[in-house]
């Protein structure tokens, strides 16, 4: 027989009133019910005694990937991809409408963008264009 996914506890009424309490008191605090209270303490005091470990949070930029044209960035915070678009001598980051965002300088400090454009006679140095082809 397979093994449930979830286990009933049996706390204190005096302290399970007290949270209940709480939950309704404070509705800001995000808690909608005595379950989830519960289950954020948990985990909290398990990830101090290092029981748990917490999961490290993603990078706020990421690439995705890349193709002849372009680079497309996965933007963590935004949760968003951005496409960052190589045309003629140009460079054009279609999420923000801009040529000189975060998502394009992260672009051009990927080595394997940098080795793609400098095929194709771009010169960038520390994410930098200092030379475009004409």
């Amino acid at each position: 027989m397979p093994r449930a996914k979830y286990r009933g506890l049996t706390f204190q009424r005096e302290l399970v009133d007290t949270i209940e309490e709480y939950i309704k008191t404070h509705p800001e605090r995000g808690y909608k019910s005595l379950a989830d209270f519960v289950t954020e303490a948990v985990r909290k005091r398990c990830e101090e005694l290092k029981i748990l470990v917490p999961k490290p949070e993603p990078p706020p930029l990421e690439h995705f990937n890349i193709n002849e044209d372009h680079v497309t960035v996965i933007d963590h915070r935004a949760r968003m991809l951005a496409d960052v678009y190589f045309k003629g001598n140009r460079v054009f980051c279609e999420l923000c409408k801009a040529e000189n965002c975060e998502h394009v300088k992260y672009a051009l400090n990927i080595p394997k963008v940098q080795q793609l454009l400098l095929k194709k006679g771009w010169i960038i140095e520390e994410g930098e264009i200092t030379q475009r082809p004409y």
